[in-house]
């Protein structure tokens, strides 16, 4: 195991669904969070989080306010993935197919492990 840790932080709609999935997937269940997540706990990553921002905006739009129970579908929703440098970056290759329309950040790829 390496001795560094890397935060990616990926940054996207609530609503943003999963890319070439078949009829029946698409209507029950496309969500691109819930999928990076899964796909996060099957990699083993460390830790994720999914984070809903309470009000923000991503890409030049308008501020979204989230104000009910279900956040609207372009409220802004950060995923936050902590581990070591090789596995965050081979979790992005093994789905840059679901992450062409997320900004990620990469944070910290060379600090040292706390205890």
């Amino acid at each position: 195991m390496e001795n560094n840790i890397t935060i990616a932080r990926l940054y996207f709609n609530y609503g943003q669904s999963i890319k070439r999935q078949s009829f029946w997937k698409n209507i029950w269940n496309n969500s691109l969070s819930d999928f990076l997540i899964k796909k996060a706990k099957e990699s083993n990553i460390e830790q994720a989080n999914l984070f809903i921002a309470k009000a923000g905006y991503l890409n030049y739009e308008i501020i979204k306010n989230n104000i009910s129970e279900m956040p609207a579908l372009k409220n802004p929703v950060c995923l936050e993935l902590i581990d070591n440098d090789y596995k965050i970056k081979q979790f992005l290759e093994n789905n840059k197919e679901n992450l062409t329309e997320v900004k990620t950040i990469i944070i910290n790829p060379n600090s040292e492990k706390l205890k």
